[in-house]
C-alpha cells in the first residue's frame, strides 16, 4: 500500500523593486548605491519570522482502541512471554461505559501475532481480511506492518542438497509458477531511544518526526480531570500515561529580542495517549505489570492534519487523490498502534532485565 503526500503550492512572492542606475553615474558610484538599497532592506530581511501557528485546539480523540495484553508481572521467571495474539479492538467514543472487560465478543480491528516464543518480530494482521482468505493453512496473511527488532546475525546456511538446488533453479527459470505478489512498503523507520537516562522514543516516517515518553505525575492528573475527551470514562484513575507527540523544528530569529542566538526550537503537539488504570487496563494485570494493555486514544485530525477531509485543492472526480488519502490516514493509524505496541515490548523486556539483576545479585550473595 502507497501513499503520497502533496503539500499546496507556496504563494508566489511580490517582485523586488529594481535598480536603474543613470548612465551619466559612475561604475563605482553603482555598486555603492547598489550595497546601500540592500543595506537598508536588511532590517526587514533579518527580522523575525511569523510565529509557528501551531495548533492550539484541545486534544480531542476520534479514534478509541483497546489493546488487551497481560504484560510481565513482578512474580514470575525473566522467560520471554508467551507468543499470545494481542489484540487490538475498536471502541465506539459515544459509549462512555464500555471497559476493557466488554471488548471480548467482538471482533478485533488488529491482531499482533509473534511466531515464536523467542523471536522479536511480529506482525499485525487484520483479521477482518485475514476471515476473507481461503482457509487453508498454505494460503499466504499479509500483514499490515512488520516489526524486527536486532538480533545477532544467524549462522551461515546449510549445503543445499541436490534436489533441492535443482528446485529452485527451476522456480527461477519460471519465476511466473509459485509466485506471490509483492507488498509494496508504505514507509520503514527504526525506533531510536531519546537518551540513556529516558524511555522516551523518537522515530522520523514520511509523515514527520515523533515521540513516545512518559507523563508525569502532573500531566496525569490533568489528564484525569480532563477525562481525555468524549469517549472516557468519568472518574477513571489514571496511573501510566504514555503520550505520542508529533515534534516540528521551528527556525526562529538569530536577533531575537533579549539576546537569544537560538536558531529553532521544537513545537510539540499531542496526537495520541495510551492510558492504563485500574477502568482501562487489561482484566487480570495489576498496575505493576510491565506492558499490560490499556486504551489508546488517537486524534486523527492532528495525526493527519485534516486530510481526507477535502480541501481547495481537491478536484471532483478525482478518486485516486481521494484514495490515496484514505490510504495514508489507515496507514496512520497501523503507525501509532505498531509504535505502541514496541512501547509494550520495550516494558517486558527491562522487567525480564531487571528480574535477572535481582536473580544474579541473589546468586552471588
Amino acid at each position: 500500500m502507497t501513499a503520497y503526500l502533496s503539500h499546496p503550492p507556496a504563494p508566489p512572492a511580490a517582485p523586488a523593486p529594481r535598480y536603474t542606475p543613470s548612465p551619466t553615474t559612475p561604475r563605482e558610484f553603482e555598486e555603492d548605491v547598489e550595497l546601500a538599497r540592500l543595506d537598508s532592506i536588511s532590517p526587514s530581511l533579518l527580522s523575525a519570522p511569523p510565529p509557528y501557528d501551531a495548533s492550539t485546539s484541545p486534544f480531542q480523540p476520534t479514534l478509541h482502541l483497546q489493546i488487551e495484553t497481560p504484560g510481565k508481572p513482578w512474580l514470575s521467571l525473566p522467560l520471554p512471554p508467551r507468543p499470545d495474539p494481542i489484540p487490538v479492538f475498536a471502541l465506539h467514543p459515544s459509549d462512555p461505559s464500555t471497559s476493557a472487560a466488554a471488548t471480548s465478543s467482538t471482533t478485533p480491528k488488529f491482531l499482533s501475532l509473534r511466531p515464536e516464543r523467542c523471536s522479536g518480530s511480529c506482525y499485525l494482521v487484520s483479521p477482518a481480511t485475514t476471515a476473507t482468505t481461503p482457509s487453508s493453512s498454505e494460503a499466504p496473511i499479509h500483514p499490515l506492518a512488520t516489526t524486527t527488532y536486532p538480533s545477532p546475525p544467524p549462522p551461515p546456511p546449510p549445503p543445499l542438497a541436490p534436489s533441492t538446488l535443482q528446485s529452485l533453479l527451476s522456480s527461477k527459470d519460471n519465476p511466473t509458477e509459485d509466485a506471490t505478489p509483492d507488498l509494496e512498503t508504505w514507509d520503514a523507520f527504526p525506533l531510536v531511544s531519546a537518551g540513556l537516562l529516558t524511555r522516551a522514543t523518537t522515530f522520523r516516517t514520511r509523515l514527520g518526526t515523533f515521540s513516545w515518553r512518559y507523563a508525569g505525575r502532573r500531566e496525569r492528573r490533568q489528564t484525569q480531570s480532563q477525562s481525555l475527551g468524549e469517549g472516557m470514562q468519568e472518574g477513571g484513575e489514571v496511573s501510566n500515561l504514555l503520550v505520542l507527540e508529533r515534534v516540528v523544528r521551528v527556525a526562529t530569529a538569530r536577533n531575537a529580542p533579549g539576546g537569544s542566538s537560538r536558531g529553532d526550537e521544537e513545537v510539540r503537539t499531542v496526537v495520541a495517549r495510551f492510558v492504563r488504570g485500574p477502568v482501562y487496563r487489561t482484566p487480570g494485570s495489576g498496575g505493576s505489570s510491565a506492558g499490560n494493555g490499556g486504551r489508546l486514544v488517537v486524534d486523527l485530525g492532528r495525526l493527519v492534519g485534516g486530510q481526507g477531509q477535502g480541501g481547495e485543492g481537491d478536484e471532483e472526480g478525482d478518486g485516486e487523490g481521494v484514495s490515496e488519502k484514505g490510504d495514508d490516514r489507515e496507514m496512520a493509524v497501523v503507525m501509532v498502534v505498531v509504535t505502541c505496541l514496541v512501547m509494550l515490548k520495550r516494558e517486558v523486556d527491562r522487567r525480564r532485565a531487571q528480574q535477572i539483576a535481582i536473580a544474579a545479585g541473589a546468586g552471588g550473595s
